[in-house]
């Protein structure tokens, strides 16, 4: 991977799509995959969770196999002890994010990266459990927030820091109240390095960010039109973002 330089913009391309869209079979997927990722699907009890599992690693894998131009059986992904997705024979830095229905992946050729979406539902006991992920900071002013705005900014909070700690290689690994990103800083300082953040462009049910060490110009992308059932642009706002701070 070749590294911008301090102060160099990026691009980062992203997919963002639903499970629910995906025409494909069952067949289709058990030839792309793995052993290790089918062994875990079959962990799965849930028939609904198991199958939308299916469909993100198919689509991961079909995503990173056009964009490098190998067969999605020959792509060699491996996964850090934290969870990161890596590909020791390509020089790319990937992330997925994945939230019921809906995935997010993440491409760059030039700085490690982090993605994070999540679909957005009521969560009565918001305010309780910001006491697990928010700083003192983040805390206290999100008690002054609404309680018809609590969930989405609770939400848009989370991804924030998701984004950062799967960049940062950790994931969930590491106490989200030891991050500070706060609602609408562009960049945040962590374990003494710098992380640029960019909201998604994407609306309605959507919330979700991307996590870098360089200023990225995020490219909405399309999946193969043969993979989809219908477009879920309704969730999208599709003209690329030109601002490396969106």
């Amino acid at each position: 991977m070749t590294h911008a330089s301090e102060g160099q913009t990026g691009t980062a391309d992203v997919w963002v799509f639903r499970h629910s869209q995906l025409t494909i079979t069952t067949l289709q997927m058990r030839e792309a995959l793995n052993p290790v990722e089918l062994e875990r699907a079959e962990k799965i009890r849930n028939l609904d969770l198991r199958l939308s599992y299916l469909k993100a690693k198919f689509a991961f894998r079909t995503i990173l196999a056009a964009h490098l131009h190998v067969p999605p059986k020959n792509l060699q992904v491996t996964i850090s002890r934290f969870g990161k997705p890596r590909l020791p024979a390509h020089n790319i830095e990937v992330s997925q994010s994945h939230s019921h229905d809906w995935s997010a992946v993440a491409v760059s050729a030039m700085s490690w990266v982090g993605i994070d979406v999540e679909h957005w539902r009521p969560l009565a006991n918001c305010r309780r459990l910001a006491r697990h992920i928010m700083t003192d900071q983040e805390a206290r002013i999100f008690e002054e927030i609404a309680q018809e705005l609590c969930a989405r900014k609770f939400l848009e909070l989370w991804t924030r820091k998701e984004a950062v700690l799967k960049c940062a290689g950790l994931g969930l690994y590491q106490d989200p109240r030891g991050l500070h990103t706060g609602w609408d800083e562009p960049a945040v300082q962590f374990n003494g390095l710098q992380y640029h953040l960019n909201a998604l462009p994407v609306r309605g049910q959507l919330t979700g960010h991307l996590a870098s060490h360089n200023r990225q110009q995020i490219i909405m992308r399309s999946l193969p039109s043969w993979l989809m059932r219908r477009p879920a642009a309704e969730f999208l706002d599709l003209v690329p973002s030109t601002n490396p701070n969106y």
